[in-house]
């Protein structure tokens, strides 16, 4: 049986695109190009999340005779990701702009079900836009990581580079700006729920 990396990535696949296989790097591309997309595009918006994909594919390619741990390529290329997305908003020396796509599994996880109530999820998305719009890149990284995605705190952690007080740290600020951004303190972002 073969070898797998922690998150399902065959460590011998790594391994040959270690050793500059182009082959075995288009097939982890492949494996991990729609979760990486996602993850742009939760940072920086659908419009410049393909760029941003491709700039961390890049980059993974040219560092990855550096990767010491074959079986840390999912968290890897996570963080170049993220990395990459930041970069990106510096450079372009704006805010994030925010597109939901009521088809996207990631908006799925934040807005309710549009087939049980359209009119709902539309209202949803017209406040959360803008809420997400005014959130730093870290903090949308981290509410994207550990909600959009399912990721724990400390995989989230991981995958940004940073320890796992920081982590949260980071997802409680971003909670309360999206919080403030709604204009709703009591609002519990998790369950739309008004807390006492």
């Amino acid at each position: 049986m073969r070898a797998q990396a922690k998150e399902g990535a065959p460590l011998d696949l790594v391994d040959r695109a270690r050793a500059r296989d182009r082959e075995a790097f288009e097939m982890l591309v492949e494996q991990h190009a729609t979760q990486t997309y996602r993850l742009a595009a939760a940072i920086v918006g659908a419009a410049d999340a393909a760029d941003v994909t491709q700039e961390a594919f890049v980059a993974a390619w040219q560092q990855l005779p550096k990767l010491r741990d074959g079986g840390a390529f999912p968290a890897w290329l996570r963080r170049i990701c993220v990395n990459r997305s930041r970069n990106w908003l510096r450079a372009r020396g704006r805010r994030p702009q925010a597109v939901l796509d009521l088809a996207d599994e990631a908006t799925a996880a934040v807005l309710p079900d549009a087939r049980a109530d359209f009119r709902g999820a539309a209202e949803a998305r017209a406040v959360l836009e803008p809420a997400f719009e005014a959130l730093s890149p870290d903090q949308r990284a981290i509410l994207a990581l550990h909600y959009s995605m399912g990721f724990s705190i400390a995989e989230a952690a991981d995958a940004l580079g940073v320890r796992v007080g920081t982590a949260k740290s980071r997802l409680s600020a971003g909670l309360a700006a999206l919080r403030r951004e709604l204009d709703d303190p009591l609002l519990d972002v998790e369950t739309n729920e008004v807390v006492s």
